[in-house]
Order: C-alpha cells, then structure tokens, then sequence
C-alpha cells in the first residue's frame, strides 16, 4: 500500500509528513544519538570550555529530535525516543561535564567538580530544556531519584535528577547578584543560557506541579532591564561580567532569544524578532543579507569562518514567527555558502559545526509557535493515552508520520536500508482487542494482555499503515 492513509484526528494539531529530504537530515542527528552511549564519532572535537563543547551539540540534537516527534511522530516512541534518551545520557558523560573542576578552579578559586551546584547555567540551563521535552513527549525517567547521577571517580559521585537539578537551579538564581540571571563562564552571564534556566523551571512545574518559577519571568524581565542586558532598541547583549566586560548584540543571538523566549517572554521575544528582522536581515535578489559584527563571521561550534550558525538561529526565529519566506530564503542562503556530505542516507553541511547542523535540523523541522507549544506542553490526551509505534528496525523503517487519535494509530513508513519485509512493535493498544490493518501482511491483530502487537509490512517505498479497532 503506498498510497495516502485515512488520517485520524491528530487532537486539533497539524501533523505533517517528513520529506525524504528532511529524512536524511533527521537521520545525520540519528546517527551520532545511537551509537553506543560511550562514543562520539561524527561530533566535533575541540575543547570543552567554550562553545564547541560536545554539551551544546548534544543540546541541540535532542531539541531537534524532540521538534520532529512533536511536529511529524507523536505516536512514535521506539529508536527515536531512544536517541534523545542516549543524548541526556551522553550528557552525564565526564567527558561532557568533567571541564567544570578547572573552569570553577580558575574562575572561583575553589575545587568542586560538581557541574550543577554552583553557577555553570550552560550546563544546567541547555541540560535542563533537554529533560523536559523529553519527558513531555515520553516518560519520567529521568524525574526518577539519581537517574542523572554524575561520577568523577570510584569515591565521589553527584547525585541528581530531573528536579534536583530544577533546585540548584533555583538556588544559583537565588544567590546571584543579578539574579535570576547567573553564570555560564565564571562570572560573566549570558541571556541566552538564562532563557533556557527560565524554560526548565516552567516545564517542571507543568510536568510535577511544583511552584519552582513563581516571580521568575517578572524577576528576570527586571533583572535583564535593571543590569543593562536588554537595550532600548530590543536587543540583547550576549554577556556581562565584571569590570565593566561586556560582548554586544549580535544578528544570531538576537535569533537566539527571540526563539528561545518565546514561550516564556513572548511580547519581548516578539519585539526582538521585529526588529532583527526590520533593520539587520534582509532579502537581496536570491540570497539573504545579514549585519554580522566582526566576532559573528566565526562559527563557534568549529571556530572556522562563515555565518552558518547566525543564518541558522535566524531561521529558526522566522519559522517560530510564522515568516516562511524569510526562513526559505536563509536555507537556500546556507545551500549557497556550504556543500553538503550525504553518507549512508544522512546528510549534513560539511562547513558548519555539528551543533550548527543540528540547529539547522530543529529550523528545518520547526513551524510556527511550534517551540512555544512545545515547552509550554500543548500536547493533545489522545497523544498521551492511544496507540503508539513502540519498536521498527532502524534504519530499515524510516517513520515519517505517526499519529493516533486515542483509538486508531496512523503510519507512513518509508524503507531506509533496501525495503523488504519488516516486523512492527505497536504499544499502548486495548488489551485482548482486535485490531483492523490496513497496509499490513495480515489484515488483523489481536494485541496480548500487555496491549502490546506485532504488525508486519512489506517496504518498497512510502507506505501507510493504518490500525483501527476492529470494534465500533
């Protein structure tokens, strides 16, 4: 069956279907999620300090995966619940985290390991937003005690999870002098990382009911105004520190905020976006002009030359913005500027960073308020409670639709590795019902006590599969 499936009612939201063009970009961030947990091949390599850290690319590569289940699989757990899983789990890599023992030497003159206790919000804030839209979309497992457990050695060990983590959080907020904005570097804030501190207390207290945010967008809208972060023209500056050090605005990060502040401050994000996208971008001919200060031209995932990673944080704004046009026009800018690697049916640009790739994943996947509701859980019942894609053989079974409406469960499947005949894993369905298949080998399947069935499809090219209850 390769023609269009009967589509169930998604909840009221759009759901739409992958490209196998964006299928070759989901899979370039598949890859580097699911191989084993102890390896990094395919990201970059330079130091963890500063902003070619593994942690920013890990970031990123879960927030896109995470914006492809919500826009395009929401009834799809199985290898790609798995992949944004081993990114948090890479995250607790000493790889990942070990840099913090020297940066709080130096900066702070104290010894303390522990990546999460004290200041470090580009740690904390990036890994925070990770944890909740994974459990948005998936489950709690990382709200379990000690699942985000760091070891240093065979002696010491940090013991953390998804709100232990929300309290240190709160804590160097509360201890900050310009708080709640505190520091990523040693004494020196960034907005960008506090806009993700903000967006992970909001979602814990959507997810556990606590009241860790009370007064902190109010507190934080003063503290940005009060400490000169936020200029009078609605830009940002990208950090402050001591001794009068500041680093100006520039075109990416104002994308930077505009996108990430949407859910949290949406007027001001609104007006940050306007006026980036007003006075410093702008449409010439068939490429896309951006105002990039002289520090701007340098790609911080790789430190090599270009304007990649702004064009990608402008796009990602014009598509939360609703502004198509101008996001078309910065990809085929990027196509412009950048060749593209495909290797084992992934593709990703070979002049722009790893974590400039995996931003330009979650721009390509995202559409409008998509990153707003996101963070904000607007995540229909029937997506919580009906049937889902639980197992499919990766990367024999690309999903590039899955959706149910609490009852049926909605495929469309295309082969990764060659098509043929492939066993589906399908969860969540009414214990000893039957199921009605259309696309199938069989044409029923009744599912086990656990609500749990095997379908098998035969792949050759794009392929709906569709299951409904066999009773009205």
């Amino acid at each position: 069956m390769t023609g269009t499936a009967h589509r169930v009612d998604s909840g009221g939201r759009s759901v739409d279907e992958l490209t196998p063009d964006d299928l070759e970009l989901q899979r370039y961030l598949l890859d580097l999620c699911l191989q084993p947990l102890d390896r990094f091949d395919g990201f970059s390599h330079i130091e963890q300090y500063l902003l070619s850290a593994l942690r920013y690319q890990l970031n990123y590569t879960c927030y896109a995966l995470a914006m492809a289940q919500y826009r395009y699989t929401p009834a799809f757990t199985g290898y790609l619940t798995e992949a944004q899983a081993n990114a948090i789990e890479k995250m607790r890599d000493k790889r990942v985290w070990g840099y913090w023992a020297h940066e709080c030497l130096v900066g702070y003159q104290r010894w303390d390991p522990d990546p999460i206790k004290f200041a470090n919000v580009m740690y904390t804030g990036f890994f925070g937003v990770m944890l909740g839209v994974f459990e948005t979309l998936n489950d709690a497992r990382f709200s379990a005690p000690g699942a985000l457990t760091l070891r240093w050695n065979d002696d010491t060990e940090y013991v953390y999870e998804f709100g232990s983590l929300c309290g240190a959080i709160v804590h160097n907020m509360d201890i900050s002098a310009h708080g709640p904005l505190y520091p990523c570097e040693p004494r020196l804030i960034y907005p960008m990382c506090n806009a993700f501190s903000l967006a992970t207390l909001l979602m814990h207290d959507r997810l556990h009911g606590t009241d860790l945010s009370e007064d902190r967008i109010d507190q934080m809208t003063q503290a940005l105004r009060t400490h000169r972060y936020l200029r009078p023209d609605n830009r940002f500056l990208a950090a402050r520190g001591p001794l009068k050090f500041f680093m100006g605005p520039s075109v990416g990060n104002d994308g930077v905020m505009s996108f990430w502040l949407h859910f949290s401050m949406p007027e001001q994000a609104r007006k940050t976006w306007e006026n980036l996208r007003a006075n410093l971008i702008r449409l010439e001919g068939d490429d896309v002009k951006i105002d990039a200060t002289a520090w701007e031209i340098i790609d911080p995932g790789n430190y090599t030359r270009g304007t990649g990673m702004s064009r990608v944080s402008v796009m990602a704004a014009a598509k939360e913005f609703g502004d198509d046009e101008m996001a078309d026009a910065l990809e085929v800018s990027l196509d412009k500027r950048y060749e593209t690697v495909r290797r084992d049916g992934a593709r990703a640009y070979t002049g722009i960073s790893s974590w400039g790739n995996a931003g330009h994943v979650l721009a390509r996947f995202t559409r409008q308020d998509a990153m707003r509701d996101l963070l904000a859980g607007e995540v229909p019942e029937q997506w919580k409670t009906g049937p889902v894609l639980a197992q499919a053989a990766y990367p024999d079974v690309l999903v590039t639709r899955a959706v149910t409406d609490g009852r049926a469960l909605d495929l469309v499947l295309r082969p990764g590795n060659g098509g043929g005949r492939t066993v589906l894993g399908i969860g969540r369905l009414a214990p000893r019902h039957d199921y009605q298949v259309s696309g199938g080998v069989e044409a029923t399947v009744t599912a086990d006590d656990d609500g749990c069935a095997l379908v098998s499809v035969d792949l050759d090219d794009r392929h709906a599969v569709l299951l409904r209850p066999s009773d009205p």
